[in-house]
């Protein structure tokens, strides 16, 4: 059901608020009182939207990526090669973890979650979760073309996590640590060649017995 354009705007900026509080604060000391108060509006006008301090927070978890879990959803797997289909997945999934945004609520979580365990199965369960679900089902999409044999390998359990691993060595974690304070284009596109090739040469089942040339 599509939300009046009213509510949908106020959701927008309540989101907006609140995760410039997040950031600001942490999620301990960030409180629905202080969003309420900076968003204009009584508490209880805040709860009709958001139930909870966690449920809130899971919103804008969902918030940060959506543009860029958009892209990722938009890969085009039908009639191309499948390297191309994998390097296409693996440029759209760095675009998402490298995004300003993303990292920094990574950040924030991985400083969190010690004390506050749900916020950890939140980004987990609405972020990480959803967009290698998102992987797996191409990966699945390109083992069951009749014009790629010899990709069934593609399709076992757990190549769409090993994939995003790949994926993440390197570049990510140096953006992620502040090594680096930006990459360009370039950068994602070589990274993501990488990580495909990696894939496809050490990904569980691809050695044995697959017709698949890497070389």
């Amino acid at each position: 059901m599509t939300m009046p354009a009213g509510t949908s705007v106020r959701r927008t900026a309540i989101l907006t608020i609140a995760g410039r509080t997040f950031l600001r604060q942490g999620y301990a000391d960030a409180s629905m009182d202080g969003i309420a108060a900076e968003v204009g509006g009584s508490k209880s006008t805040l709860y009709r939207y958001f139930p909870s301090k966690a449920a809130l927070f899971a919103a804008y978890v969902e918030e940060v990526g959506t543009s860029a879990r958009a892209d990722l959803a938009a890969v085009t797997v039908e009639e191309r090669e499948a390297e191309a289909v994998l390097e296409d997945t693996a440029r759209a999934y760095l675009d998402l973890t490298l995004s300003p945004s993303v990292l920094a609520v990574t950040r924030l979580v991985m400083a969190e979650t010690g004390r506050f365990p749900k916020i950890g199965r939140i980004f987990y369960e609405r972020g990480i979760q959803h967009a290698e679900s998102r992987i797996a089902a191409i990966l699945q999409r390109l083992s069951e073309r009749s014009d790629s044999p010899g990709w069934d390998f593609l399709a076992l359990p757990g190549a769409a996590a090993h994939f995003r691993a790949l994926c993440e060595a390197g570049l990510h974690e140096r953006c992620l640590w502040g090594v680096y304070e930006s990459v360009s284009g370039d950068d994602v596109a070589g990274v993501a060649r990488q990580a495909v090739a990696c894939f496809l040469r050490g990904w569980p089942g691809q050695l044995e017995g697959s017709a698949i040339d890497v070389s």
